[in-house]
């Protein structure tokens, strides 16, 4: 089913005449020994559905800009550089990789405070050796992370991954209805960021439907 969509987004990106796709990728599913390892990492099962994810393809990986802009091109499940990087972009991490003391080690997604366990889980949960993993690494400044607990749950991040409190929080699925409703666009800008606006809370299900030519409008306002 992801697959089907993902490649939907692709198509109408590289059939834009103001786009330049960069690169798009679905590599083979993940083994059941990385599905193991990683649970095994984690201290808990994966999400269903992040399950269900891996097990049909190791991660996704889309760039894309607007024609004649110059940008510094992240890559296929590279660290993105701070500044100039393509306003699409979607790189979910092939799971080893994510979940690995290595990839941890270069952000701040697992210093969860105890009240920000207690707004999300209504706990602060107990005998969870990890806080949160970097889960899509689209931007150095914004990633969306996994954080753990009884149901772990994703957001997205701000200041590199220190930041925690300035974004909504969702299922793993919904993150990627999110994710290919917005064409891989800024997930915090155009998603569930909030800023200080209010109070952050889950987001059940993404229902905003927009069009590629408003998303390209959005991010036309933010270049410029």
């Amino acid at each position: 089913m992801f697959r089907e969509r993902f490649e939907a987004v692709v198509a109408a990106l590289q059939a834009h005449p103001e786009v330049v796709v960069f690169g798009a990728a679905l590599p083979d599913p993940a083994s059941a020994q990385d599905l193991a390892a990683a649970e095994a990492f984690l201290g808990q099962p994966l999400p269903e559905a992040m399950r269900e994810f891996y097990a049909a393809h190791n991660g996704a990986y889309l760039e894309w800009g607007l024609r004649g802009r110059d940008y510094t091109q992240v890559g296929c499940f590279s660290y993105p550089g701070d500044y100039g990087t393509p306003p699409g972009c979607v790189n979910i991490l092939p799971i080893a990789d994510a979940m690995s003391a290595s990839w941890q080690s270069e952000y701040h997604v697992n210093d969860i405070r105890p009240e920000q366990q207690e707004r999300i889980f209504g706990q602060v949960p107990e005998d969870i050796p990890v806080g949160a993993v970097c889960i899509d690494n689209f931007s150095m400044f914004y990633h969306g992370d996994l954080l753990l607990g009884p149901e772990p749950v994703m957001i997205v991040s701000t200041d590199h991954g220190a930041d925690m409190d300035a974004s909504d929080w969702t299922s793993f699925a919904t993150y990627l209805d999110m994710t290919l409703a917005l064409y891989g666009a800024n997930r915090y800008t155009l998603g569930i960021g909030i800023g200080w606006s209010r109070k952050s809370q889950r987001v059940e299900q993404w229902t905003e439907k927009l069009s590629l030519d408003e998303v390209l409008a959005k991010v036309r306002e933010d270049e410029s």
